[in-house]
């Protein structure tokens, strides 16, 4: 995911945090303080505000290791992992390729969970042992118990949660097609999200838990996103199989001039030829750049007329190339990692096409 604020670098993994786990943050802190704990303890505000401060982040601690669990499991395999985006309650790693086999792909999602477990009896059987000192023992008791709750949820079967994982290995064990078994774990998962939302709902409504209620809906929204998503991208690869770059790039009907205006580009350029990505003219039949439809569109009607084809592309050097021959699906992956929109096809150094996912999505259908 890697868009977070970094924060430490931990076995050659950046860790960021997600900006909305600020946001959780503070309620976690305040439903312990106002809520959780004092349903059960005698103790003053300023103990309670204390120790859900500290609570909460020994449960960011908790969800830190269980992701470097999975990712020390990938490293270990020889998959590079480049960074931890972390959540309050969870967290995503940005691992750069899948595992390659059904029984790696288990041990690399069992991982997590099995470490939120371990975690989550040790805090509880301390806490037990420390019943005489109240405070820490309810703390302690508190992180266990979620812990072992975190274990059990992310074991569900429920892509892309952890237990979604493992359900994808069987599947892809059984049927010896990866992008087959994600899309059927996503279905799954599609199914359990929805059953979330709704045993959130049902929480809020009977039993008066409005936060609750609420936080489980969102859970259960986030994994039918995550699901849909996940299936459709393995859609993707399965529909792209056989089909090279040089299938899918779109040749390009022209060479912009980098000095004319947004709007000239767009007059002359864009809408005649139905273009989404042009290649910017840098003489001698070389291109400097490129321009997309996205760069016009993110331009106000004043920057339409003043501002200048070159002042918006992105720079040669900045574009990401590659040759026609390769694998359609690599070049899926390639955006994907790189986190970029368009690719420039190259051939002998020499500019012949470009692609993108509307591309692809375009070759799909005329295969199909």
């Amino acid at each position: 995911m890697g868009h977070g604020i970094r924060i430490a670098r931990i076995f050659g993994i950046d860790i960021d945090l997600h900006p909305s786990w600020f946001i959780i943050l503070i309620l976690i802190v305040w439903s312990l303080a106002t809520n959780v704990f004092p349903a059960s303890y005698a103790w003053s505000t300023d103990t309670y505000w204390s120790v859900a401060v500290v609570a909460a982040l020994m449960l960011f601690l908790s969800v830190l290791v269980h992701e470097l669990a999975h990712s020390l499991i990938a490293q270990a395999q020889g998959i590079k992992v480049k960074s931890i985006t972390l959540f309050l309650l969870g967290g995503v790693s940005s691992i750069e390729q899948d595992a390659s086999s059904p029984g790696r792909e288990a041990l690399m999602a069992a991982a997590g969970p099995f470490t939120s477990l371990v975690i989550g009896a040790a805090l509880w059987g301390l806490g037990v042992a420390l019943h005489a000192h109240e405070v820490v023992s309810a703390t302690l008791l508190y992180l266990g118990g979620l812990n072992i709750l975190l274990a059990g949820f992310n074991l569900l079967p429920g892509f892309p949660l952890d237990g979604g994982r493992v359900l994808r290995a069987i599947l892809w064990a059984r049927w010896r097609d990866f992008d087959r078994a994600t899309r059927g774990a996503a279905r799954v998962g599609h199914v359990f999200g929805y059953l979330l939302i709704g045993a959130g709902f049902l929480l809020a409504a009977s039993y008066r838990d409005t936060f609750g209620g609420i936080w489980l809906a969102f859970i259960g929204w986030v994994l039918v996103q995550a699901s849909q998503a996940s299936g459709a991208q393995a859609k993707l690869r399965h529909d792209l199989a056989g089909l090279t770059v040089g299938d899918i790039m779109s040749a390009p009907a022209a060479m912009v001039p980098p000095n004319i205006t947004l709007a000239a580009a767009a007059d002359r350029y864009f809408v005649p030829f139905g273009a989404r990505c042009l290649p910017v003219d840098g003489g001698n039949d070389e291109f400097d750049g490129l321009v997309c439809i996205g760069d016009l569109k993110r331009a106000s009607p004043e920057q339409m007329e003043h501002d200048r084809v070159k002042d918006v592309m992105l720079p040669r050097s900045d574009v990401v190339t590659i040759e026609p021959e390769r694998p359609a699906t690599e070049a899926v992956q390639l955006m994907a990692k790189k986190q970029v929109n368009v690719l420039a096809v190259v051939k002998f150094g020499r500019l012949i096409g470009t692609v993108d996912r509307t591309a692809a999505l375009r070759s799909i259908d005329r295969s199909g």
